[in-house]
């Protein structure tokens, strides 16, 4: 019965040994290992979080960059637009209209007696003689303006009438032999008037506030 006993005692110690040789540094090798295992999942997850919000915050930074340079370039072509508006209709309703008006107004015979008499007596209050050939609208007949004008006046023109010319309203009036012209046709009238309206206009039509 001793004898038995002994033997059992010594398998347990056997099976003691191999444990604490054995199973149990083994057991605290895999839970070494889960543990670093742990640590290092711990380390990628947070290191992949700092990545991931590094990303994001670049890529909310790029998106507002673009929307700063997509709100800039929409205001200045919004701008460009607004100019070229501007610039179009100032020269559909200002520019034709007015051209059209003066233009009409100056190819009236009245009206072009009148420019005429205040230039030659313009001329003749500067102490200026000399001989002036006028030119008049080819639309417009030249008698129906000599007819118009004073004796006066007439006597003042190199041809003793007025002379047909290539614009279309006003008068050009030339001082022979000085290489002088006093330009009062529709389109030097029209610039003179544009000048003086354009802001008022632009300011009534494009009001802001």
């Amino acid at each position: 019965m001793m004898a038995a006993e002994s033997g059992k005692d010594k398998v347990k110690k056997i099976c003691d040994i191999l444990r604490r040789e054995t199973l149990e540094p083994a057991k605290q090798e895999a839970e070494a290992i889960v543990h670093s295992a742990h640590e290092k999942a711990g380390e990628i997850v947070s290191s992949a979080r700092k990545e991931a919000e590094a990303i994001l915050k670049a890529a909310d930074e790029e998106i507002l960059r673009q929307k700063n340079i997509f709100q800039s370039s929409l205001g200045q072509a919004c701008s460009q637009a607004l100019e070229v508006l501007r610039e179009q209709i100032e020269e559909k309703l200002l520019h034709r209209n007015l051209m059209q008006l003066i233009t009409k107004q100056t190819q009236d015979p009245k009206v072009l007696a009148e420019l005429i008499e205040a230039v030659v007596k313009g001329i003749e209050k500067e102490g200026v003689d000399a001989n002036l050939s006028v030119l008049i609208p080819a639309s417009v007949p030249a008698r129906a303006v000599n007819v118009l004008l004073a004796q006066e006046v007439l006597s003042h023109l190199k041809e003793k009438s007025v002379i047909l010319g290539r614009m279309s309203g006003g008068i050009e009036v030339k001082l022979v032999g000085e290489n002088i012209t006093i330009d009062i046709t529709d389109a030097a009238l029209k610039e003179l008037v544009a000048n003086y309206i354009r802001k008022d206009f632009r300011e009534l039509l494009f009001v802001t506030g």
